[in-house]
């Protein structure tokens, strides 16, 4: 499941009800804040909730205050600082992690079913667009395109705005369809991922059967390249068949820039395949890239428990 897609498709539906809804967006995070850029929520006046900013009584508290002001549309937009430390003057979120965070608040009637639309289309069209959080609404714009500045004015006392991408889910390609990619499938969907998966196997019952992946497609592995996206900000998962599947994948894919890339296999397989890589003009550097044995070292056992480990390494390289 696209988590951003979703939210934006149940405020759509519950502002076509007929409900009012506060839209809470962190625009601002700075160290250790649960918060991070981007994460959005919003409450309708029922109290109704989606998505998250953090959790934690800092989030009950600020649901709270959003439920308090949404029959005073005048009250909107504005900005809330929340200071995650102990001793502080202001701000206090009552958490103790260390960072800060900065929330703004808009609210949400069916007047802007046309906006809601757009962001929608534009996320399933994996449109570059930005969205534009002010201090008078909210816009769509042309990713790239003219604003003010994104830092200027995080003053709640003051005009302010700020923009980030709309499209920023994370992308995966597993290649390999059998019982590890289709459980790696699932943890990452669930993870907020947008998951392609890649089988040289016709009619594969366990890829078949898969649910979780967005895009599947039987593939030859010689031409492997040829159909996983060239993007430095992917992540690569190898879970293939074999041995032989795996280096036939790595050769055609080692030399393209990922985000991240893992292969699966023992410390023995992966050995002797390295020494193979390097006879053939590859080089330490090259090799030293690839996560392999993939996944932390957690004794993982079934597929399920392997999928939690890779996941696991690709979150360690995603917050990193």
């Amino acid at each position: 499941m696209n988590n951003q897609l979703d939210l934006w498709q149940r405020l759509l539906h519950a502002v076509r009800s007929g409900e009012r809804c506060v839209l809470l967006t962190v625009v601002e995070s700075i160290g250790s804040s649960p918060g991070r850029m981007g994460f959005s929520m919003f409450v309708t006046e029922n109290g109704t909730m989606h998505g998250s900013i953090g959790g934690g009584s800092m989030e009950q508290k600020l649901v709270e205050l959003a439920r308090s002001l949404v029959d005073r549309p005048a009250a909107f937009p504005f900005l809330k600082r929340q200071v995650h430390r102990e001793g502080e003057a202001r701000d206090r979120s009552g958490m103790i992690c260390s960072g800060e965070q900065t929330v703004a608040f808009h609210l949400i009637g069916n007047d802007q079913e046309p906006l809601l639309n757009e962001i929608i289309e534009a996320i399933g069209a994996s449109n570059a667009v930005d969205l534009h959080w002010t201090s008078s609404g909210i816009q769509l714009l042309t990713a790239g395109s003219s604003s003010r500045d994104p830092a200027e004015g995080l003053d709640p006392a003051q005009a302010w705005s700020y923009r980030i991408p709309l499209n920023l889910q994370p992308r995966i390609a597993i290649i390999g369809g059998g019982h590890v990619g289709t459980a790696l499938s699932r943890t990452m969907n669930q993870l907020g991922f947008h998951v392609m998966q890649f089988d040289h196997r016709d009619k594969l019952n366990t890829m078949e059967a898969n649910a979780w992946a967005h895009e599947k497609e039987v593939v030859h592995f010689e031409h492997i390249e040829e159909h996983v996206p060239d993007d430095p900000d992917l992540y690569v998962a190898i879970v293939s068949f074999g041995y032989r599947t795996d280096e036939i994948v790595l050769r055609r894919l080692l030399r393209r820039q990922w985000k991240y890339l893992g292969m699966l296999g023992s410390k023995a397989k992966v050995e002797t395949m390295f020494a193979n890589l390097l006879v053939d003009g590859f080089t330490e550097e090259e090799l030293w890239r690839i996560h392999t044995p993939i996944g932390l070292a957690i004794n993982s056992r079934t597929p399920e428990e392997i999928a939690v480990s890779i996941a696991a390494e690709i979150i360690r390289v995603k917050n990193t």
